[in-house]
């Protein structure tokens, strides 16, 4: 089994946390959560290679330290042109089956990527993680590779299943309370960091006080107070 990465480029990602991190540390974020996946996979059996697909130069010294490939992604394409073309260079070595997994994943261990590797049938076979929402599609497991199109997007999780419906398979749905959790709002940091265990990810966010930061905020910054004239009252 590959697994095959795809990281944004770091100065694009994580747009929606601009309200509580500058651009600074939405690129230390997703540098620290894509560690923190790339590590996982690399200590997790029936994992042969890790292909990340991205167009960020600072991906190649980061899938260095954990012997992964880099494949630079084609400009304009997309996430599902990404994972695509991560796909087409399993296929075409030979690999029995792909597992696609976000970079963004804070929680993100072996132990979890191994549940879905032992979840995951023989060929042909579709498993999936859900987001927290169960709508999203955190992690894909294919095999073979170009079993079923890639639908990342919005409703992603329900349109892999029907994909893999259509081929006569049963796809394997898994929530997981590691693998489930990525980042992308305020309140996915404020989940993260109340999370007792955590790598990189929740490292950087205590070391740089952003921690100690958001907590002061949320305390300090008073709940918003509505004040309604009863009926037939005055104004």
């Amino acid at each position: 089994m590959w697994a095959i990465v795809p990281i944004k480029q770091f100065q694009f990602a994580k747009a929606r946390l601009a309200p509580v991190l500058d651009p600074g540390q939405r690129r230390d974020l997703m540098r620290a959560m894509a560690m923190d996946v790339l590590e996982s996979l690399a200590a997790t059996r029936g994992i042969e290679r890790i292909v990340v697909v991205s167009r960020e130069p600072a991906v190649t010294a980061l899938a260095a330290e954990v012997g992964a490939s880099v494949l630079l992604e084609k400009d304009g394409g997309g996430l599902n042109a990404a994972v695509a073309q991560g796909a087409r260079l399993a296929l075409e070595a030979g690999a029995p089956g792909i597992l696609i997994v976000h970079g963004d994943l804070p929680l993100a261990n072996s132990e979890a990527f191994s549940a879905v590797l032992a979840s995951h049938a023989a060929t042909p076979a579709v498993t999936l993680v859900t987001d927290t929402e169960g709508q999203g599609t955190n992690c894909l497991a294919c095999s073979p590779p170009d079993v079923i199109p890639f639908l990342f997007g919005r409703q992603s999780c329900a349109a892999h299943v029907a994909a893999a419906r259509s081929k006569g398979l049963n796809a394997v749905v898994i929530t997981s309370p590691t693998l489930s959790l990525d980042v992308d709002s305020p309140a996915d940091l404020e989940t993260l960091l109340a999370c007792e265990h955590g790598g990189r990810s929740v490292a950087f966010l205590r070391s740089s006080g952003i921690a100690s930061r958001l907590a002061l905020e949320s305390v300090t910054t008073p709940a918003s107070v509505q004040v309604s004239n009863p009926i037939g009252g005055s104004a």
